[in-house]
């Protein structure tokens, strides 16, 4: 690894827009029928990101990605990392259970280490809005389909969001009996072969002639692909279930009632962090260069015990009323929950050869109240959506923070005192979120419409931030606290209010029947808050600022070769003030947040599906991002201006093709196969530790019986076994690592009722 300055690509950035002035005077394409998909077109796919009911994603001037029911089943896809890597601009890390890392468009919120903290993008399931994704976002399962709409969101979302927004939306109840059973069982390709199995299935129908139900479960498990061999513990496990009920009711025609209630638990012994050389500093680091008990990069030496365990759960009440005059109202009343209890190794090793032996443990509550009215027009050539948004809002944390050094035997007040301790953070803070918001939609001529939105949003938080250093067992008379403390404890209470408002404007042509081009510009901000682990009581008391950033886009939706062809493309520029930036306080050794720059980024996503043939589906998904932080000095003193955004590959790019030739009259085979790369990252605003470049193949094939309904399906990930990070903190020479999962394979079977 090793640093490569940013480089603009002018041929990138330019054939983009020659494909949207293209798409203008290409052939026309009908909206495909069940029968036209048989003869080989592509399949219509329906959104919601507007929030006016369900829409084709052809017709909507907004840059959003959809993954279906099956993409999602024949892809395997359990978690939001693989999400990610199916998504343009869309980058996924993970410190702990609790620290999920999602960024879009190099817009992202790192690590929600305080508890007043806000995510740069959103996560709604079902519509409602959680706050701290990590600790209470369920497993993904029995979805309808997941959105990722890129880019501020607020004239039509109930929170506003910066960067962009991830919509779960659920399988919805049917009238018609079905069910549906799969069963998996496969290995990790690590440590000799570990195993995992896995499990999912629903039922639904009719209860009433004015209900339907739908009950859904899942259940994962397998033996951890990473070993703690100092105490013979397995790490990178999983223990994991879930399930979902949901009921419609119809008392009338003009009113729909929909609730959902779900419950999930996850447990694991922990993660593997091992220590590998930071090649942009000269020489080995401390940890690499004295040596490890291992070279197996699986293979980790901590001293302390690991685990993660969280429970989400959460109750959603929807009601839609359909007015006379065509207007709907909609009332939305949820509540989210979630509570993480986990630990983990700093280091991933003992002290010596590391300074330090550090660990850090996290217990998070959660407990988010969505209320949401609004109204929507019916359609018409003027449409509008006009709601009222409240959120509450209350996160308690405890970090507790542990180390010991062999450096302790220099005595009192020495650097082994600073290495040596324990302390907790005791945090909690209640947000209560209010918003007025609306969207109006003005079909100025058959062909175009004028899209004009704002949201006017009023935040109150109140913070609380306690300190305090714990007797250490041998060494009770320390004079410093272990960093990043030092001498200082504090209990104090302090509270902010921020109120922003946040426009949006577009303009979009209908071209033809087959090309949808479209311009627009859109204002967001992320709240203000505090850090999380501060080393002093002012720093505690000093909060820092909201984030704002304007995007503007131009973009095509086209279709072409008589529906067999779907591309779909966006260019854009973001410009942020009063960026939030974390960053390593090394005098400290803590996590500061500070309002310490503007950035400019560009870019280019492109989404290709092709269906040459009925039983061939081609698709290529990539983005290119340039990125750069402007007038930029860190807490140091460093001037980083001209450096890349964080968390953010230049390139990435995902293709695959789905072919199913039939067999006989009753079977047929399916065969899948989709390769994801990214271009290298860097990890941190200096630009030094990089994440090489990188991609992932992954294979399915199934054998189908349409008649009994049944599938069988062996099924392969990370097929080449690529080994890559999804975590990264250097220190002295060292960058300890979190290495994302090896090579798994198996079989699944499936049968519909």
């Amino acid at each position: 690894m090793g640093y490569r300055p940013v480089r603009y690509h002018p041929r990138v950035a330019a054939w983009p827009v020659l494909l949207i002035l293209a798409a203008s005077i290409a052939p026309a394409a009908d909206n495909p029928t069940s029968d036209q998909v048989e003869a080989g077109q592509i399949e219509e796919v329906l959104v919601s990101a507007r929030r006016r009911g369900d829409e084709r994603l052809q017709d909507v001037p907004v840059a959003v990605s959809v993954l279906s029911d099956e993409t999602l089943r024949k892809a395997g896809i359990v978690d939001l990392s693989e999400v990610a890597s199916r998504t343009p601009s869309f980058s996924f890390g993970q410190q702990i259970g609790n620290q999920q890392e999602i960024v879009i468009r190099g817009i992202g919120t790192l690590r929600l280490t305080g508890s007043a903290a806000e995510p740069s993008v959103g996560t709604f399931i079902d519509e409602v809005y959680v706050g701290r994704r990590g600790t209470a976002t369920p497993p993904l399962f029995d979805l309808e389909r997941i959105e990722v709409v890129r880019g501020p969101q607020g004239t039509l979302y109930g929170k506003n969001v910066v960067g962009g927004a991830v919509n779960l939306l659920t399988a919805r109840p049917s009238d018609e009996t079905a069910a549906r059973v799969a069963l998996a069982y496969g290995q990790y390709d690590a440590l000799g072969g570990q195993n995992l199995w896995e499990g999912s299935g629903y039922v639904t129908g009719a209860l009433t002639d004015t209900v339907a139900g739908r009950l859904a479960v899942y259940f994962r498990e397998h033996d951890g692909y990473s070993q703690n061999t100092l105490l013979d513990e397995a790490l990178d496990d999983q223990h994991s279930y879930a399930l979902r009920g949901s009921l419609s009711f119809q008392p009338s025609e003009a009113l729909d009632i929909n609730v959902i209630a779900d419950f999930s638990h996850n447990q694991t012994h922990g993660q593997s962090r091992r220590a590998v050389d930071d090649a942009s500093v000269p020489g080995l680091g401390v940890v690499v260069g004295s040596g490890l008990l291992s070279t197996n990069v699986r293979e980790s030496d901590a001293p302390w015990p690991q685990w993660e365990d969280q429970d989400t759960a959460g109750l959603t009440a929807r009601f839609d009323y359909r007015l006379s005059g065509g207007p709907t109202l909609t009332y939305l009343s949820a509540v989210r929950y979630g509570d993480f209890n986990g630990r983990y190794s700093l280091v991933g090793t003992r002290s010596p050869p590391s300074l330090t032996d550090a660990a850090n443990a996290q217990r998070e509550k959660y407990v988010g109240i969505t209320q949401d009215l609004r109204i929507r027009s019916a359609a018409g050539a003027l449409r509008w959506v006009a709601g009222l948004y409240f959120l509450r809002e209350q996160t308690d944390i405890i970090d507790n923070s542990i180390a010991t050094t062999f450096l302790s035997v220099l005595g009192p007040g020495s650097v082994g005192d600073i290495l040596d301790g324990e302390f907790i953070y005791d945090q909690q803070n209640i947000t209560q979120s209010s918003a007025i918001y609306g969207e109006l939609n003005w079909e100025l001529t058959d062909t175009v419409s004028l899209t004009a939105g704002g949201r006017y949003t009023y935040d109150d938080k109140n913070y609380r931030n306690r300190s305090e250093c714990l007797d250490f067992g041998a060494q009770p008379d320390f004079i410093y606290c272990v960093a990043p403390l030092g001498a200082e404890f504090w209990n104090i209470r302090t509270s902010k209010r921020w109120s922003e408002f946040t426009p949006k404007a577009s303009l979009d042509w209908r071209a033809n029947d087959h090309a949808l081009l479209y311009v627009s510009a859109a204002r967001g901000f992320k709240g203000g808050g505090w850090q999380g682990k501060p080393g002093t009581e002012a720093a505690a008391l000093l909060p820092y600022d909201p984030e704002v950033a304007w995007t503007y886009e131009v973009g095509a939706k086209t279709d072409w070769a008589d529906g067999r062809m779907r591309a779909n493309i966006a260019v854009f520029h973001t410009a942020f003030d009063d960026l939030q930036v974390e960053q390593l306080d090394d005098t400290g050794l803590s996590l500061i947040i500070d309002n310490a720059a503007s950035a400019s980024i560009d870019g280019v996503e492109l989404e290709v599906q092709l269906r040459p043939i009925p039983s061939l589906q081609v698709w290529l998904s990539g983005s290119y991002l340039d990125s750069e932080y402007q007038d930029f000095i860190d807490s140091a003193g460093n001037d980083l201006s001209g450096n890349r955004l964080a968390r953010t590959p230049e390139f990435r790019f995902t293709g695959g093709a789905d072919y199913t030739v039939p067999i006989t009259s009753g079977l047929s085979l399916d065969t899948r196969v989709e390769y994801q790369w990214q271009d290298d990252m860097p990890w941190l605003v200096e630009n030094t530790v990089l994440e090489d470049d990188y991609g992932l193949l992954d294979a399915r094939v199934a054998l189908q019986a349409l008649h009994a309904q049944w599938e069988i399906a062996l099924f392969g990930k990370n097929l080449t076994d690529e080994l890559y990070r999804v975590d990264a903190i250097p220190f002295l020479g060292d960058v300890f690592s979190r290495f994302g999962a090896p090579r798994s394979y198996g079989v699944q079977f499936t049968k519909t009722f």
